[in-house]
């Protein structure tokens, strides 16, 4: 009967596995324990580096008087500087040289030519949003059909919250290359535009939706609410609706439906009909 394997045999043999070449990639043998070590050192820096941005934004840049919206692009920024100066440190300690991925980077090329274009696009344009600020965090915008208030910038995208409570992910090329509304709410202030056909008296009608905006206490008063007529025809005509309320998304909605509400109680009160669309 053959002896048992000692223990110093059996992990000497473990050591020689991991340490055995698997294969050769930029003239250094890379072996199971190279391509661990690799891994884990990407996994703690990637920890490592989202840390730091939540640090940078809740406690270093928070001591002066930076906004959140810059600091949150300082972060960002430092982070991506640190994220890829750790990964050229890690791969230049697994022993492979970086003039290794020319060939690599031009097969790169050619991806981001075909199926990459999108990812590498959406990348460079949350630079330019983060540098350029077109949009903030805390803005209210209207991008790409989605309408809400940013409550983050990403380097492939943006996040919004809807006043449905809803988080709505934009890639950032719809910023660059789309029409985008910014009610800079750096004074929790925005403008609601709606528009309302009816029949009868054109004039008396917007007197009477003034009335109801003027009463409303949600709607501001600086700068004061204002009807204009927008078109008229055969069957009616279109009055468009400006005032201004304060808070998010939520409250702009609530102030909305309340406004609403109030207007159609006194279009039943006073017997004055809708009139359809052209």
């Amino acid at each position: 009967m053959k002896d048992a394997m000692k223990p110093e045999t059996m992990w000497s043999d473990w050591f020689e596995l991991l340490r055995r070449p698997l294969f050769k990639f930029g003239g250094s043998d890379m072996s199971l324990s190279t391509l661990v070590g690799a891994l884990i050192a990407l996994l703690v820096l990637m920890m490592f580096t989202r840390w730091l941005r939540n640090w940078l934004v809740t406690r270093a840049l928070a001591r002066g008087h930076i906004d959140l919206s810059t600091r949150e692009t300082v972060a960002s920024l430092i982070r991506y500087l640190v994220l890829t100066i750790g990964v050229l440190t890690i791969v230049q300690g697994v022993g492979i040289s970086l003039s290794s991925f020319t060939v690599l980077a031009g097969a790169l090329g050619v991806g981001v030519g075909f199926g990459l274009q999108n990812i590498f696009s959406n990348f460079i344009s949350g630079i330019i949003v983060m540098l350029e600020r077109p949009v903030k965090v805390g803005d209210h915008i209207v991008v790409a059909g989605a309408e809400g208030d940013v409550i983050e910038i990403g380097a492939r995208a943006t996040s919004l919250m809807t006043a449905q409570g809803s988080r709505v992910i934009v890639p950032n090329q719809q910023f660059i290359t789309g029409n985008v509304t910014n009610w800079d709410l750096s004074s929790s202030v925005s403008s609601v535009v709606s528009t309302l056909r009816l029949k009868g008296d054109a004039a008396a009608n917007e007197r009477l939706l003034l009335s109801v905006l003027e009463a409303e206490p949600s709607v501001l008063k600086s700068p004061p609410p204002a009807i204009y007529l927008a078109t008229i025809d055969y069957q009616g005509h279109a009055l468009e609706l400006h005032y201004t309320v304060a808070g998010n998304a939520l409250q702009r909605l609530r102030v909305s439906s309340a406004v609403n509400k109030a207007i159609l109680a006194t279009l039943v009160a006073h017997q004055v009909a809708l009139a359809p669309n052209p």
